[in-house]
């Protein structure tokens, strides 16, 4: 019975998870959408204005991004770097796409896609190597 426990216990992870990126991207997005409903709620109910909060959303998105790669990394257990540069990279195009489908007659969801899945790749890939860490 004690060598079935170390062989458990030593087993070889598979090379990639693919369940850890699309959890990690999940997690993105959802703390994009809260992040969102709570300005629009400033908005609303303040003397706020939606351009004085463009440039405070994009850090909130690439927080969340390199949140998401956090959590595919825990998630995954190995290859932290892997998995979080995976889970941003899911998340720039869910992201993308979406947007592309909410506002068909704006270009700009879809125009600089490539930057920005380097960047999603990125800032996943230093949220996995932080989940690592933890």
């Amino acid at each position: 019975m004690q060598g079935a426990g170390v062989k458990e216990r030593y087993r070889t992870p598979p090379p990639f998870d693919a369940r850890a990126p699309a959890v990690g991207a999940a997690v993105a997005l959802v703390l994009v959408l809260l992040a969102s409903g709570v300005l629009a709620l400033a908005v609303y109910l303040t003397a706020l204005h939606e351009y004085q909060l463009e440039a405070l959303l994009y850090y909130l998105g690439t927080v969340a991004t390199a949140a998401g790669g956090l959590v595919a990394a825990r998630w995954a257990d190995h290859k932290g770097w892997l998995h979080g540069g995976a889970a941003g990279l899911l998340y720039v195009l869910v992201g993308s796409v979406l947007g592309h489908w909410l506002f068909p007659g704006d270009g700009s969801p879809l125009a600089h896609l490539g930057p920005r899945m380097v960047l999603g790749f990125v800032l996943g890939a230093i949220g996995g190597v932080v989940g690592m860490l933890l």
